[in-house]
């Protein structure tokens, strides 16, 4: 049964949109976080004259306890409405459990795409034991509904000026997981159009080693890998976001 209450959205956390001519953008999210986390991304594409839309996936942005009622669905379907109310995209760049919506995206709207960007795609969860008891996750649900984030974690997120719950919702988290296992499965054997392959090789989230699957199980002809040697799970924060931003707009360049 899903939860009819209403949630507002935390202040900072909207979607956002930066107008101009060029190739028109939609970049995705990751699990728990919000466009804060890919704003300086957003940032760097517009001044290089991208329009560009970032969207805020269903749950995320509010409460965690909103984020608990969300199922695969809900996700899936905020993407496909965004491409539907905005007359499509030129591009779709993914962030960890967005590229798996992203990857999605590639597949149901390939007609109209010219590219694709997977970046830190969320595959598998780190520590790698997590993956082997993911079926117990909805039973957590009632035993330990949320799990926290660490003070670590807390205090990255304030540092970068990321608006991101601090714990992790159990019946969410386990939908995550189902979204990855089918889009390994069922959709990225499919993607037929140009992809960037993006991974950085410190990842603490997901397994980094990620990417080989990507790029063995990816069709398309034309695909590219760009590792960022000494970047964990949030890249576009980190060391390495010369590199990141850079092989982003090139490939986009390339194509558009």
């Amino acid at each position: 049964m899903s939860d009819e209450r209403q949630f507002s959205i935390i202040p900072g956390a909207e979607p956002f949109r930066l107008k101009a001519k060029g190739p028109k953008i939609l970049i995705i999210h990751g699990f728990t976080a919000t466009p804060t986390e890919v704003r300086p991304l957003g940032d760097y594409l517009h001044k290089k004259k991208c329009d560009i839309y970032s969207v805020l996936l269903p749950g995320h942005g509010t409460t965690p306890e909103d984020l608990q009622t969300k199922k695969i669905a809900d996700w899936r379907d905020s993407i496909t409405e965004v491409f539907t109310e905005n007359n499509g995209f030129d591009f779709v760049i993914g962030f960890s459990m967005g590229a798996l919506l992203a990857a999605q995206a590639a597949i149901e709207f390939e007609k109209q795409l010219k590219g694709l960007v997977l970046i830190s795609t969320f595959l598998k969860i780190k520590p790698k034991f997590l993956s082997l008891v993911a079926f117990t996750f909805p039973l957590l649900k009632y035993l330990k509904p949320y799990f926290s984030k660490s003070a670590e974690t807390e205090q990255f997120f304030k540092d970068n000026n990321l608006i991101s719950y601090l714990k992790y919702p159990m019946s969410a988290v386990h939908e995550s997981v189902k979204l990855s296992n089918y889009t390994r499965r069922k959709i990225i054997p499919k993607i037929m159009i140009p992809t960037l392959i993006i991974q950085g090789e410190k990842d603490d989230r997901v397994d980094p080693e990620g990417y080989k699957i990507l790029h063995e199980l990816i069709p398309a002809k034309d695909k590219e890998l760009v590792l960022l040697p000494d970047s964990q799970h949030i890249v576009t924060v980190g060391p390495d976001t010369k590199l990141l931003f850079e092989s982003i707009h090139q490939f986009i360049k390339k194509r558009k």
